[in-house]
């Protein structure tokens, strides 16, 4: 980013190009994408545009970054079952990825068919942490009594795991198998995982 939004003006500039860059998006794809397509749909210059972004690469990498801040966001607010039940959970948090993945009319979605040659290095650190913490709380709520073995690096692998293969799924024009099919795998692949750090956990112990 060129400018730095310090005052309100700026600000509100910056957030109505990011605004338009998800319209258009949704509207010419990524791969269709231009500058002047955006400061059209913000109703500014290419050139005020350019004050503020050297390119459409970084309004897509400015975009992301917000997705991805409301999605932790989101995530921390996700209600979780009363009963604490892991599978339960785990499966109530993957809906609520595929649920995300098909909403703001296609956005998503279109993100992740060009997944590959976006910067997505930032995005997967955002919600990595937010797995992490989500992970962190719920163990300490309910089971205190049997924390889970290297809980960070069974966060990381599951969380860019699972991310990696919802993205893949949702950007196959014709993808074999169904939803309901890769949650359920998904769900088992992840209850499993932190059950055995449990019992990894709790084998230490003794």
């Amino acid at each position: 980013m060129r400018k730095k939004p310090q005052q309100q003006r700026s600000r509100k500039m910056v957030d109505a190009l990011i605004d338009a860059t998800g319209r258009c998006v949704i509207d010419h794809g990524v791969e269709g994408l231009t500058t002047h397509h955006i400061a059209e749909a913000a109703g500014v210059s290419v050139g005020s545009l350019y004050q503020y972004f050297p390119n459409k690469e970084a309004l897509l990498a400015a975009l992301m970054d917000r997705l991805a801040n409301d999605t932790a966001r989101a995530l921390g607010h996700l209600p979780t079952t009363e009963s604490g039940d892991l599978r339960a959970n785990v499966r109530l948090i993957i809906d609520f990825g595929f649920e995300l993945l098909h909403s703001r009319d296609g956005l998503y979605l279109e993100l992740a068919r060009h997944w590959h040659s976006l910067p997505t290095d930032r995005v997967m650190n955002i919600l990595q942490q937010a797995f992490l913490e989500l992970s962190r709380l719920y163990f300490l709520k309910h089971y205190r009594s049997t924390p889970v073995a290297d809980l960070h690096l069974r966060i990381y692998i599951i969380a860019n795991s699972v991310m990696f293969t919802m993205m893949r799924f949702s950007a196959e024009p014709q993808p074999m198998l169904s939803q309901e099919e890769i949650a359920r795998g998904l769900t088992e692949m992840v209850v499993e995982y932190l059950q055995a750090g449990q019992k990894a956990e709790t084998g230490r112990a003794d």
